[in-house]
């Protein structure tokens, strides 16, 4: 699933394009990869069964391989319900040998 994410940090604007998303956080490739690690950073993320992104609170927690993994902070009901629908939505992967 890739969205076009911002993630906020100390006054500045991060984008990245995640390559997976979760109910727990999400990872990012792009220059979001310059946010320290273990920072606490507010993340827009645009989720299709709402009309305006959201912005979820955060923590960077691990960076490498030009990725960065995020964790998220509690998510309201609303975000929780976006995010399973964009799970629900989403392809589906065929295992190897299936």
């Amino acid at each position: 699933m890739q969205l076009e994410v911002t993630v906020l940090h100390a006054g500045a604007a991060y984008t990245g394009i995640t390559r997976n998303v979760s109910l727990g956080g999400l990872l990012l490739t792009g220059d979001a990869v310059s946010v320290p690690f273990g920072a606490s950073v507010e993340v827009r993320v645009p989720l299709p069964a709402l009309d305006e992104p959201v912005l979820i609170a955060a923590t960077v927690r691990w960076i490498r391989d030009g990725a960065v993994g995020i964790q998220f902070g509690s998510l309201r009901a609303k975000e929780q319900w976006a995010l399973n629908q964009l799970m629900k939505d989403a392809p589906r992967s065929t295992p190897p040998g299936a």
